[in-house]
Formats: structure tokens, sequence, C-alpha cells
């Protein structure tokens, strides 16, 4: 009797030692490498405490600003950002060793790819300075094809390519051009379905999907664009403050999982994060502004939501914020992992 008491005292420490929300996680950082940085960094990350490991390199590779990982993590794709060598990057990813070894590069024929998403079969890349998508159809192996090149700058209008994103039915990707304020709708490879407009001067960039709404940060206009999904595409359905001084640099948009709160940076001017209430129609109330760091560009919530991590490029470091899962708010930690300019957050096992 007693070693069953004892068993039975023992199950919620062994469930809550095997939930992954109490486990160590991945985190893979990417950087721009002009300064000090020399590729692809790695750290783990206690999800639970806060508390995390020296970040080590995982890859040297120039300027990978942006990574996705594939479903099964088995493939890591990085771009590499800039105007005379752009390219997207393989590799083949041990998530038990944290190692990665290369499998194939191949050109973007687009300058500053500066996003990558991976959709049905293809690797994607938001070319910023080519005006162009570019996909690659992928290997069983993980390798990248050929490139195939779509491009959207007009006689009136140069296009920049910003932000790639699946649709939450995964039949389509939503592209960002924050060049021409536009949102595009495509099937694969890069078929044009629907073009959706956004305010003049807004420089759509970065977008959060949901079923039945999307939420849009606008670079230069520093708003949130609320659009509902319809058979003709994205439709606007209104516009939200989040950088209200001006600084014409806001950078990237997360929502937390149970879709109660959205977060948005803003750069160039009192740099920091927006915190907005969802509310049951979608729209969006502005409860909160968090100062960080100089030039919050990429940020991400850790997978159970207790923590928010912002990679701030200029002050050299990933601030460490605790968030309040029931009012949405965040708090400053005081941890702080440094590296030379940060710019990109993913999570891994």
């Amino acid at each position: 009797m007693k070693k069953l008491i004892t068993m039975l005292l023992l199950i919620p420490c062994l469930l809550s030692w095997q939930s992954p929300q109490n486990d160590e996680i991945t985190l893979l950082i990417g950087t721009y490498t002009g300064k000090g940085s020399q590729g692809i960094y790695t750290c783990r990350f206690n999800q639970q405490s806060g508390e995390f490991s020296q970040p080590q390199l995982l890859v040297e590779v120039a300027n990978p600003s942006f990574l996705t990982l594939s479903e099964d993590e088995k493939y890591l794709y990085a771009v590499s950002e800039g105007w005379q060598a752009p390219a997207l990057n393989a590799y083949r990813y041990d998530s038990k060793t944290r190692s990665a070894t290369l499998i194939n590069s191949q050109p973007t024929h687009g300058g500053s790819p500066c996003h990558v998403a991976l959709h049905q079969g293809y690797a994607y890349t938001a070319n910023y300075m080519g005006g162009s998508l570019t996909a690659f159809k992928l290997g069983e192996d993980g390798a990248l094809g050929e490139p195939q090149l779509k491009k959207f700058s007009t006689p009136e209008l140069r296009s920049h390519i910003h932000g790639i994103f699946e649709a939450a039915d995964r039949k389509s990707i939503y592209v960002t051009d924050l060049g021409c304020d536009a949102v595009y709708e495509i099937t694969p490879p890069l078929t044009l379905r629907h073009t959706t407009h956004i305010e003049k001067g807004s420089g759509p960039r970065h977008m959060v999907v949901g079923k039945k709404m999307a939420y849009l940060i606008n670079e230069y206009s520093g708003k949130v664009t609320q659009l509902k999904k319809s058979k003709e595409g994205l439709k606007v359905v209104a516009s939200f403050p989040s950088d209200s001084v001006g600084g014409r640099g806001s950078a990237d948009i997360h929502m937390s999982k149970d879709g109660r709160f959205l977060y948005a940076s803003n750069r160039l001017k009192a740099d920091g994060v927006s915190t907005f209430e969802v509310k049951r129609d979608g729209s969006l109330k502005k409860i909160a502004y968090t100062d960080t760091g100089i030039h919050p560009r990429n940020f991400n919530l850790t997978p159970n939501g207790r923590y928010l991590l912002v990679a701030e490029r200029d002050s050299d470091q990933i601030e460490i914020f605790e968030r309040d899962a029931k009012s949405g708010k965040l708090t400053p930690t005081g941890k702080k992992i440094t590296l030379s300019m940060p710019v990109c957050l993913i999570w891994g096992e």
C-alpha cells in the first residue's frame, strides 16, 4: 500500500518533468555579420525560468538575416541577405546535437533576400531590393532546386517584397510588398490569385494569419491593419496605431497562442513593443507599450507564452521579457543574451 501511495504521489512530478513546457528548448539566432557575428547561432533557453546558455556558432554564413526550420526540424533554411551575392542556403539540421551541415546554396536572382518560408514543397524568399519572390522546389533530401522568379515592380512603383506568410488553410501564401503598398496571395509555385491594396505610404512588412482574420504591421505608417479573409482575397477592415511617435520603423508582429493579445515592434524613435488586446470582433485595443533596446527588429514568444524575446540589433543583445498570460502585459526581466547584431529568432527542440 505504501508503494502504491508513493507511486501516486510521484505521478504529478513525472508528468511535470516530461511536459515540453518544462524542458529546455533551442533558440536559433540569425544575425548580420558585418560587425562581429559570423553566422547562425544557437543557445538553450529554459521557458519556465528564463535562464539560458551562451550562444554558440552553428554555421558560418554571411548575413543570415532570416531563418526557418522544416516542420520535422530535419532541415534549416537561411537567407544570405545582400546585394552582391544574394542566396538561400539549405542545411541538414540535427536537433539532438544542435549541428548543421550544408546541403546546397542557390542564388535568389533578387537582391537582399530578407525573409524565407516553406510551403507545399517549395522554399520561398522575399527579395527586398530585387522587388521579387523566388521559389525553389525542395528535394526529398531537403536540397534546393533551381530558382524560379516572379517580379512585382511596375513602371510607376518600385516593389520591395518583405515577407511570406502561409494562409491558415495552407493552400496559398501571402506576400507583403512594402514598396507597392500591397499584399499578394500566391499559389504554388508563383501564380498570383489576389492583390489587396493597403493605404498609400503604409509600407506592409510582416503578418499574423488566422482562420478568419489577418493582421499586418506597416513599417512606414506604424499601423496594424486588420484584414478579413473572403473568396475575393483579403479585405481591409480597419487600422490601429502601433507607432504613435512617427518613427516610421515598425518591424514585426506576433500573436499569443490563445489569440487574445497581439504584439508589434517599433524602431527608430521610442523603440519598443506595443501590446494590443484582441476583441471578439477582431478589432484591437492598445493596452501597453514596453520600451526596449535599440532597433527591436524580430521578436518571438516562447512556445508556452511565458516569455517574449526581442532581437535588438543595434544594442547587440536579445532582451527577455516576462509575459502575464491574463493581462498580456510585458515586464523586463533584466536578462539579456549578448550577441552582435541579432535580427531573427526561431525556436527548435
